[in-house]
């Protein structure tokens, strides 16, 4: 379904292109042509028509990113000349290009690039090397050495390409920095304050400090909870509700307002690495509220970021193409630390 007598599509067919210029440019041509589809009476109702069309695009997008990737520098020639690819189609806006990696008896899926077209578009690992193996005492990949360097860079092309995973979960063949997951905060402390009701209005405020507000509730005398009839509100000093609409029947009651509190510092992840990284003899150093650092050896720093309005740890490295397998190789304490909180681990999760 490709015109191949359009001039500017021949130009892009055979112009030589990075990974990133060849999604970008290969994107604009397919949703030049499906609008212009959906705004012809012949072709506007013809989902096969559409679906062919983004399969021919799909197509010509995994083409020019495996010409990227086979003359791509930093990825080995031999390695390079094993990757092939299949495409599947879901419909006319979603489509799906899986990577794999030809042996003498056997082909390995790699990854999957999801909706290569869309703002979401992301890689899905298959069988990519993850934290669990890399860590475990007897590590056994089912790559070797060499295939590992190579995907290593073969990861690192379809990154320039803004395509990248998800989840820290699904492999270590992943920038460190922007690395984020999910954790938790286990001692929640509970913070209340008492006024009386006068003029159908009150303000009740709690201190705060780098704190955040998990739940909260506004108890009349009678253990009847008012939250719903004002509005919250909280800063770096402290956390309000306030109303003016209360009823008659609460003039002169008490209402107390009772908050559950967490903070950064009460995740079990940050105690686990100031222990794992205390055994190694490296300081972690706090900064700014929410903002921790480890000053490794190679005088680079990993930051860590906590968030814990959305239960989050975010990590900062200054090299942004350096990823967890190789940081690991270098620091085998930070696999180890994440090995212990990640995955599937209760007690962080």
């Amino acid at each position: 379904m490709l015109n191949l007598e359009d001039q500017s599509l021949q130009k892009l067919i055979t112009a030589p292109m990075s990974a990133k210029e060849a999604r970008q440019a290969v994107t604009k041509a397919y949703k030049a042509r499906i609008n212009a589809m959906r705004n012809d009476a012949l072709w506007q109702a013809n989902l096969p028509a559409m679906a062919a069309t983004i399969r021919s695009y799909t197509t010509l997008l995994a083409d020019k990113l495996l010409a990227a990737l086979r003359g791509d520098k930093h990825l080995d020639k031999d390695f390079a000349a094993r990757l092939w690819y299949e495409v599947s189609v879901g419909d006319a806006d979603r489509s799906t290009i899986t990577l794999y990696l030809a042996g003498t008896s056997s082909n390995q899926e790699l990854l999957t690039i999801d909706g290569p077209f869309t703002k979401e578009a992301k890689l899905v690992a298959k069988n990519l090397p993850t934290l669990l193996q890399v860590t475990a005492e007897d590590p056994t990949l089912d790559y070797t050495d060499a295939e590992v360097t190579a995907l290593i860079a073969l990861i690192k092309c379809l990154y320039t390409a803004d395509l990248a995973f998800t989840s820290i979960d699904e492999t270590v063949l992943q920038p460190v920095d922007g690395l984020h997951f999910k954790t938790r905060y286990t001692t929640v402390r509970t913070l209340n304050v008492t006024k009386t009701v006068a003029d159908g209005s009150a303000t009740l405020t709690v201190p705060l400090t780098n704190a955040a507000v998990a739940t909260y509730q506004v108890l009349d005398d009678h253990k009847r909870d008012w939250a719903d009839a004002g509005t919250d509100s909280q800063d770096a000093q402290g956390f309000s509700w306030t109303t003016s609409t209360l009823p008659e029947e609460l003039e002169g009651q008490n209402l107390k307002l009772v908050a559950q509190v967490r903070t950064g510092e009460n995740s079990p992840a940050l105690d686990e690495l100031f222990v794992i990284a205390s055994a190694n003899a490296i300081l972690m150093r706090q900064g700014q509220p929410g903002d921790y650092s480890l000053d490794l050896p190679n005088h680079a720093q990993l930051a860590i970021k906590v968030d814990p309005d959305s239960d989050a740890l975010t990590l900062r490295y200054p090299e942004p193409t350096r990823q967890l397998i190789e940081l690991n190789h270098t620091y085998p304490f930070i696999g180890e630390w994440l090995k212990a909180i990640l995955p599937m681990r209760r007690a962080f999760n």
